[in-house]
């Protein structure tokens, strides 16, 4: 009878220590862009975990997260940071981490703003060594003819101001541009200075279109 139990035993408490490799949490580094404490934690098939510190944005759905980094478990240096401008959703599929960037952007019918998947970032091991790769989303909705010609002439019409809706025609030349129309595009340079010095948020929000626009040449 006492021989079953101490098998009993050291089966459990072998059990226990395997899954806790496998599923035990840790903190995230410290550094001056997050706190420690892990809200999510993605399990890999190699016992690798990789877990986020940030913010998360609780009134979204499926749920995103800004300001946060990843980091694997177990390293005191981090994988990456994640600015608060920056939105993304995170998932583990077939042990890859993506990291998708969200943009509101006016893909929408009748060019209504709607939450796009910009870019997807995978992250994942090779042996010991983490990869990443960047991939920009091509299949974004696409403007027709029509709708580049529509936008055109707004930006040709439109009053010299600066304004949230100067900044959202900026978005609109944004998807013409990306949509293959060379008039967009030598607008969209022009639009830094069409309708005043940009600055402030209005000078933020153009210069991320524009980095926008230089990853997707490159890529």
């Amino acid at each position: 009878m006492t021989r079953t139990i101490v098998i009993f035993l050291l089966t459990f408490l072998t059990f226990c220590s395997a899954y806790g490799q496998s599923k035990t949490n840790c903190d995230c580094p410290k550094t001056q862009f997050a706190g420690t404490r892990p809200d999510t934690s993605f399990y890999f098939s190699n016992g690798k975990t990789i877990v986020l510190c940030g913010y998360k944005n609780p009134e979204t759905k499926p749920v995103t997260f800004s300001e946060f980094v990843l980091s694997v478990c177990g390293t005191d240096t981090i994988i990456d940071f994640w600015g608060a401008v920056i939105t993304c959703k995170l998932s583990l599929y077939k042990d890859t981490l993506l990291v998708e960037q969200m943009e509101n952007l006016p893909t929408a019918k009748n060019f209504r703003f709607q939450p796009t998947v910009w870019s997807t970032e995978k992250i994942y091991f090779k042996g010991q060594k983490i990869i990443r790769k960047l991939i920009v989303n091509r299949k974004i909705n696409k403007y027709s003819k029509k709708e580049i010609l529509e936008v055109l002439q707004s930006y040709k019409t439109a009053k010299i101001d600066l304004s949230d809706q100067t900044m959202k025609l900026g978005n609109k030349l944004f998807i013409a541009t990306i949509s293959g129309d060379k008039t967009a595009r030598k607008y969209f340079k022009e639009f830094k200075t069409h309708f005043g010095i940009l600055d402030g948020a209005f000078k933020e929000e153009y210069n991320d279109l524009v980095a926008k626009l230089e990853l997707w040449d490159k890529k």
